[in-house]
């Protein structure tokens, strides 16, 4: 028997470790369900609100990708944030191939309610910027991931709101805080609903004096966005 093999079975006598994607005996993710996943090439979000820089994700927040984000969101699986950062990184590298030369990538994160990363044990959004920064580096392209913005408002949870909602709730909620390292700034973020939440971290951004140049994520929904 395989040794990888070996360990997924002991894992799940032992522990009952299951697939994030499909639910099958696995550590983390399966094999099957980490092809699917990656053989998706990135894609430009469109359907967002105006004056955002160009916004490309990892994939269509759907099947696979669906299940292994709400995995690491709701269960904060850390374990899963290689994978995802990833896509991410994916999703920068094609942009900045298409944007051309133009110097180091930094990779601003957009902030996690204090709340949220203490109930799930990660900052996802700060996690994934860091993945990805090490994946650009390690394939040539300079980058670093800086967690420059902070929350200054309380906004609601967003997941029951509709985007013209999400945005009053995101009003003025984030501000920039230092100043970020020389090179082009990307917003990172998990998942792109409605693009309120890039909207307002690219606002706080511009108000200090620091222009975004495009904004990531993992994955995109397929209900205002990647249609």
């Amino acid at each position: 028997m395989r040794a990888g093999v070996l360990l997924t079975s002991l894992a799940d006598l032992v522990l009952g470790a299951r697939c994030a994607g499909c639910g099958c005996p696995a550590l983390g993710v399966c094999a099957a369900c980490r092809a699917a996943i990656t053989a998706r090439p990135p894609m430009r979000v469109p359907l967002l609100p105006e004056g955002l820089p160009p916004v490309l994700a990892g994939g269509p927040y759907a099947d696979e990708l669906r299940r292994v984000l709400l995995a690491a969101k709701e269960r904060g699986a850390l374990g899963l944030v290689p994978l995802l950062g990833d896509r991410v990184a994916a999703a920068a590298a094609r942009w900045a191939l298409e944007a051309g030369s133009g110097g180091p990538v930094v990779l601003v994160p957009v902030p996690s309610a204090r709340e949220h990363v203490a109930r799930r044990g990660l900052d996802l959004p700060a996690a994934l910027a860091g993945r990805a920064s090490r994946r650009l580096n390690d394939a040539g392209l300079p980058a670093r991931s800086w967690a420059g913005l902070r929350l200054v408002g309380r906004p609601r949870d967003q997941s029951e709101l509709g985007r013209a909602d999400r945005l009053a709730n995101l009003a003025q909620a984030m501000a920039v805080s230092g100043a970020p390292p020389s090179g082009r700034l990307v917003v990172v973020d998990d998942i792109v609903t409605t693009g309120a939440t890039l909207a307002e971290a690219v606002r706080a951004c511009a108000v200090a004096g620091m222009p975004v140049s495009a904004a990531v994520a993992a994955a995109a929904t397929m209900s205002w966005g990647a249609r």
